[in-house]
């Protein structure tokens, strides 16, 4: 049976670059998203269903060779902040189930399957630190924090599980901290201010900022995200029991960027409206992460400072 890779949440900013590389590369894959392909690939099996219908699932793993997992359906931490019951099902419950099935698979076809999980700097709590190593002090304050910390260390547990079996889920996770795309707007998220502020500054829009100008956090470019995903995946194994790691490419403030885009743009209008809610989740959340791990496992680096990290933004 021909084998296949399986993505959860093909619709989203990181999902669906990811399908694109692996297309590119000439991979079989099935996508799964609650909604349907705004521009469908003719090689690529769409699936239009929740991730909650454990059933198809099930089904999916029963009839396909799958390989690999990237699995990217996930509520946002705002949105997980509205809804915590459905961030508890989708973000936990469904998660779980996915990696007992993928670990079944390889289990019974005496394999191990990859299973990448994106994690999240919202693990992080509950005091803003600097230069965040992955065993710096976890206790996240918000649901989307512990949603992703509980999945964090469920995956580590049965990977640890698979490895003295020979069998079953070889998982990895990245850490990520904003992703920035320049060609999308997301919303949902907490850092999500970042692209909006840049969409509003190129099209002289004004922007009311819902973080305090000195709110620092750290970010990725989109770029550097499908990178990161489609290294850590290549690796053939990963000879550590840490798997999460941290990545980043810029830490700034909200102001600093403000001052970049009006430099730029100087008919750009900004004003900080401080939100309780945002603000205190971004708190909590580190100012920098340190990457010597993933430099150390899977060579991942970044030279970029913030002027050519921002260039390279606006200039798409």
């Amino acid at each position: 049976m021909k084998e296949k890779i399986l993505i959860t949440g093909f619709n989203g900013e990181i999902g669906s670059k990811t399908l694109k590389e692996l297309v590119k590369r000439g991979k079989s894959v099935i996508a799964m998203d609650i909604s349907d392909a705004k521009v469908k690939i003719d090689s690529v099996s769409y699936i239009n269903d929740s991730i909650l219908n454990f059933e198809l699932i099930t089904q999916i793993f029963e009839n396909n060779n799958i390989t690999e997992v990237y699995h990217f359906a996930a509520l946002l931490s705002q949105t997980a902040y509205r809804n915590p019951e459905l961030a508890h099902d989708i973000n936990e419950k469904a998660s779980r189930n996915l990696i007992d099935c993928a670990y079944l698979h390889g289990a019974n076809n005496h394999k191990l399957i990859k299973f990448f999980f994106p994690s999240s700097i919202a693990v992080y709590g509950p005091r803003k630190i600097d230069n965040a190593s992955e065993q710096d002090i976890i206790q996240p304050t918000t649901v989307y924090g512990n949603n992703k910390l509980i999945i964090e260390q469920y995956g580590s547990k049965v990977h640890e599980k698979s490895m003295s079996e020979n069998k079953g889920i070889d998982f990895r996770s990245i850490r990520f901290p904003g992703v920035v795309s320049y060609d999308t707007i997301p919303s949902g998220g907490t850092t999500d201010y970042v692209p909006q502020m840049i969409d509003s500054a190129k099209n002289t829009k004004k922007f009311d900022c819902k973080l305090s100008p000195e709110t620092i956090l750290p970010f990725i470019g989109i770029n550097k995200t499908i990178s990161s995903i489609i290294d850590i995946m290549d690796l053939e194994s990963i000879n550590s029991k840490l798997r999460v790691f941290n990545v980043q490419e810029v830490s700034f403030s909200a102001k600093k960027l403000s001052d970049f885009l009006i430099e730029k743009f100087p008919s750009f209008e900004i004003t900080f409206k401080e939100d309780k809610n945002f603000q205190s989740v971004a708190d909590t959340w580190p100012s920098s992460l340190n990457c010597d791990k993933a430099n150390k496992y899977w060579n991942f680096n970044s030279e970029k400072n913030f002027e050519s990290f921002m260039k390279d933004m606006i200039s798409k």
